[in-house]
């Protein structure tokens, strides 16, 4: 008997799971570069998505590590759940792919479509979570690039599966849910979105390092670059900070997501 799709969300709801959708992996949004669910499983036919809601205490706790704190937590759930769903569904003759909440992910420094050498190499996931959510219908992708739900705004964690079982897939929002209010754009302290773009160095260099610039590309950027680098290391240990980015998540920034809305989009005096 094959397993039914709403049985399956049962399951992990069961597990603590806030939000579960299902995607077909044929109707998968993509990213760029284009990281199709065939490169990772040929024979995959569904996509099921978990979200779980970041705790809000968290979100606005006057220190960010306490955030970062929450946000390990909530992916150790969520590949826990992974990995227990998964193997319920192999035991039932499905092949599935748990995929991670947080890594494994991919470091290049060319782009992998034009071949063109990056300025800062680049990361992403195996399986772009948030554009798979978007397909199951669990909701849309923001002004800030961020994944916004009705339940929880841009506020939660995602995780996936990739599995053979041919569940039936949920169908994509067609409402908006991001409003022309541009305070992710305000919030942001360099600048990252401008004009309906999103410069992906500025923000993970100060999101993954907490450095206003960007690495000079001319002679006459060099000396703001040093200024700022000499007032950072006055206040700062920035060879443990960035030593603990390789051992250990941590995060500098999460302005645009604190900007967006304490509660879910339902709820828009939140925002």
């Amino acid at each position: 008997m094959e397993p039914v799709a709403e049985s399956v969300k049962e399951t992990i709801v069961a597990e603590g799971i806030d939000l579960v959708g299902i995607a077909d992996t044929r109707e998968l949004v993509l990213s760029y570069p284009p990281r199709p669910s065939e490169a990772l499983m040929p024979t995959a036919r569904s996509a099921i998505v978990m979200a779980v809601g970041h705790s809000m205490g968290a979100v606005n706790a006057p220190y960010l590590k306490l955030w970062t704190r929450n946000k390990i937590q909530t992916s150790r759930l969520l590949d826990r759940t992974a990995e227990k769903v998964a193997r319920l569904l192999e035991r039932r003759g499905y092949l599935s792919l748990p995929i991670s909440a947080d890594k494994p992910v991919e470091i290049y420094k060319r782009d992998p479509v034009t071949g063109r050498r990056l300025r800062y190499p680049r990361v992403a996931g195996q399986l772009s979570l948030k554009h798979a959510a978007v397909s199951a219908g669990m909701g849309q992708i923001g002004r800030s690039n961020l994944l916004l739900t009705e339940e929880f705004g841009p506020h939660q964690r995602l995780g996936a599966i990739l599995t053979e079982a041919p569940l039936e897939p949920d169908t994509p929002k067609e409402s908006s849910l991001c409003q022309d209010c541009r305070k992710c754009e305000e919030a942001c302290p360099v600048g990252a979105f401008r004009n309906g773009t999103h410069n992906v160095d500025r923000c993970f260099n100060y999101w993954a390092y907490g450095l206003e610039l960007l690495r000079p590309r001319s002679p006459s950027d060099w000396p703001a670059y040093l200024r700022m680098m000499f007032r950072q290391a006055r206040s700062r240990s920035l060879f443990v900070e960035i030593s603990q980015n390789y051992i250990t998540d941590v995060d500098y920034c999460i302005e645009c997501m604190k900007a967006c809305g304490s509660r879910g989009l339902n709820d828009r005096s939140g925002i």
